[in-house]
């Protein structure tokens, strides 16, 4: 047998309105620019922690939060590893920043990008591609990003 329970008029209000706020909240996805390498540290053979800057527009009037990346390194068109977002970034509402994001990458040890990476950068391009989930309070939405730009330069070894 189900006992309905008197609905406070109030709380059901509440919801509603919360609800509607939600679904009438439209989410732009914001643009991603310049990137630059800051740390890069192994954490095994095949795997190591990264740290990289990246220019960020968010057009939206509200903060929005940016998590769940999941992206593929392709040098031309050679898939060289993948890279794993931790952690959450909040981007600032209506404003041009740049933000630090932090990652996971999983890239071949004997590979073309990781000698590249331990001997400075290099001219030749890079491309980022996936998805990266981002949104507002507890609604989100994933959406694709990909962007390309010169191998940025760090000398792990300071030479």
């Amino acid at each position: 047998m189900i006992i309905l329970k008197e609905i406070n008029f109030k709380k059901l209000w509440f919801i509603c309105a919360i609800a509607f706020l939600f679904t009438s909240c439209k989410f732009i996805e914001p643009t991603i620019g310049k990137f630059n390498l800051q740390s890069f540290t192994p954490k095994s053979d095949t795997k190591y922690i990264i740290e990289v800057t990246v220019e960020v527009d968010n057009p939206n009037s509200f903060n929005i939060w940016l998590k769940k990346g999941n992206f593929d390194i392709f040098m031309g068109k050679e898939k060289m590893g993948k890279i794993k977002s931790v952690g959450v970034v909040s981007l600032k509402k209506n404003k041009k920043d740049t933000y630090t994001i932090k990652g996971e990458a999983t890239l071949d040890p004997g590979g073309a990008l990781m000698g590249m990476i331990l001997n400075g950068g290099s001219n030749k391009k890079v491309t980022i591609k996936g998805t990266m989930k981002g949104g507002v309070f507890i609604i989100g939405q994933k959406f694709d990003v990909e962007f390309t730009d010169k191998l940025p330069s760090m000398n792990i070894f300071g030479n």
